[in-house]
């Protein structure tokens, strides 16, 4: 059964990686025994209206939730890498929530297009993180295969003008350095994970989904969504919610439950 609504008004917060950037993130507790933490996509923040939809409808399912801003991005400091030191980023806030003597003994995951990426490379790297279910939403096996389509009809509505004006702090240095392969990642987890595409994704083909399936150690599970709209990560919780919600409540209920 789900648990009621709560009514709480999150907490903002920040703390520090362990190359000295300070990284913001936002708290929605009950208090609950799980937690699940939220990676938003590259250009976004935790204060974008989906994340915030999704970390509150989350909440109301019963869990905890923690959704962050990368390095480069909103309140955090630093400069973004592309997931070459992202990883740290993780690392910090699941740190200071999650393990002994701390609010959590466990997590889960959602993340968002680069964010997903990110997080199946860190909980590869890192096996003694205590997580128990992975969900990635339009994430790139390889971000260096990417071809964006930008052009698509659809893709313009996805692209709204104010985020277009609040551009990321990049890390130029790291621009050409070697970038993690979620498809390699994620072939080491062996915790359950759930992979979600959609049709013509203007950024994301879902080819990336697929080699992410079959490369992926069980158990894996992989949605994709026959759709119009060549829709992206969180355009999906934007336009179609309740398609995505379904898929991610069932999967997070039967592996991952609060």
């Amino acid at each position: 059964m789900r648990a009621r609504a709560a009514r709480r008004e999150p907490t903002h917060l920040s703390t520090e990686t362990r190359d000295g950037v300070s990284i913001a993130y936002t708290l929605w507790r009950r208090p609950s025994r799980e937690l699940v933490l939220v990676a938003p996509g590259f250009w976004r923040v935790r204060q974008d209206k989906e994340n915030l939809f999704l970390a509150e409808h989350l909440f109301r399912l019963g869990y905890d939730v923690a959704v962050l801003d990368f390095r480069g991005h909103g309140e955090s400091g630093g400069a973004y890498a592309f997931g070459v030191s992202e990883g740290w980023d993780i690392r910090a806030v699941v740190g200071e929530l999650v393990g002994a003597g701390l609010a959590y003994e466990r997590f889960a995951a959602v993340g968002l297009s680069m964010g997903g990426s990110i997080l199946a490379e860190e909980i590869a790297t890192e096996p003694l993180l205590p997580c128990r279910a992975l969900a990635m939403i339009s994430s790139p096996a390889d971000i260096l295969a990417l071809r964006p389509k930008p052009w698509r009809p659809d893709a313009a509505r996805q692209l709204h003008w104010k985020r277009a004006l609040r551009v990321p702090r990049i890390a130029t240095r790291d621009l050409f350095a070697p970038k993690p392969r979620a498809v390699e990642a994620i072939a080491r987890i062996t915790a359950p994970k759930l992979i979600v595409t959609a049709q013509d994704d203007w950024l994301v083909d879902p080819s990336h989904g697929r080699l992410l399936a079959q490369a992926a150690a069980p158990p894996v599970e992989h949605v994709h969504f026959s759709l119009p709209g060549s829709l992206h990560a969180d355009a999906l919780l934007r336009l179609v919610p309740r398609k995505l919600l379904r898929v991610l409540d069932r999967w997070l209920l039967r592996h991952a439950p609060p």
